[in-house]
């Protein structure tokens, strides 16, 4: 009983614990690598769920009624895809992880991440319009400062958006209440989330450049990445991210659906 009352006496309190970027990067590709199958396996069903409807919806869109259906099968497709995709990493994330969660992600989460992601696409949607609106449409220096405070909280809202999928997964909650959630914690740790999101900008900007850039050397790797690691990553680091603040605020798995355990957050 001391032993035990000794090494909680020692552990520092949540309060001073600071979730670091590099912890999580670092656990990221050790986790992708440990169970490097099903981090894989969701990466390239992921691709095939994004690339087939895309493919369809460049032949339509010359044709306004079929580019629509093409649109709506686009998002529905991508949906489930993010179901997965985030479903699985955060399972590998846990350690724990297996071929069940491949059907089970996208039969907990597909509704509501189709419901976010119309959600995410009617705020940027806003986001861009009243940019292009108070930039482009209206002239004078009263509106383009309006214009530039839309697009910086365009830009801040793209980075809230980073834990979206995380915290509905993770905390099995609404869309709504995973948007509100992600700013929330966001807006309380902007530095880490800088420091993670600006890792794999960065990372995806090295990816993406030799493909843009024409590159043929390296084109070939740059696609396999796309293929088999890119998306897989940046969802895999995201949960991390996310679990590495639910140990800064003391959240544990018993109380993960607890609405008032999120910095702020009053109710669901």
């Amino acid at each position: 009983m001391q032993s035990d009352s000794r090494d909680r006496s020692e552990q520092p309190p949540a309060s001073a614990y600071r979730p670091s970027a590099i912890r999580v990067l670092r656990k990221s590709v050790a986790d992708a690598w440990s169970y490097l199958a099903f981090f894989v396996a969701a990466n390239v069903v992921w691709v095939i769920l994004l690339g087939l409807p895309l493919s369809l919806l460049g032949r339509l869109a010359m044709k306004p009624p079929g580019f629509a259906s093409g649109l709506a099968l686009t998002v529905m497709t991508l949906s489930a895809g993010n179901a997965m995709l985030f479903g699985v990493t955060n399972r590998i994330a846990r350690g724990d992880v297996s071929l069940g969660d491949f059907r089970a992600a996208v039969a907990d989460y597909a509704l509501p991440s189709l419901a976010l992601l119309v959600l995410l696409i009617g705020v940027f949607g806003l986001g861009v319009f009243n940019v292009y609106f108070y930039l482009k449409v209206l002239s004078g220096p009263w509106w383009r400062i309006i214009g530039i405070i839309w697009g910086y909280a365009a830009a801040m809202a793209a980075l809230a958006i980073f834990y979206c999928y995380p915290v509905l997964v993770e905390q099995r909650c609404g869309p709504l209440t995973a948007i509100k959630r992600s700013a929330l914690l966001f807006l309380d740790n902007p530095r880490y989330t800088f420091s993670i999101a600006g890792a794999l900008l960065l990372w995806t900007v090295l990816v993406i450049l030799p493909v843009l850039a024409g590159l043929r050397i390296v084109v070939g790797l740059s696609a396999l990445v796309l293929c088999f690691v890119e998306a897989g990553l940046v969802a895999l680091v995201a949960n991390n991210a996310l679990l590495e603040l639910l140990r800064k605020y003391e959240m544990t798995e018993k109380k993960r659906n607890a609405a008032g355990d999120m910095p702020g957050d009053s109710g669901g």
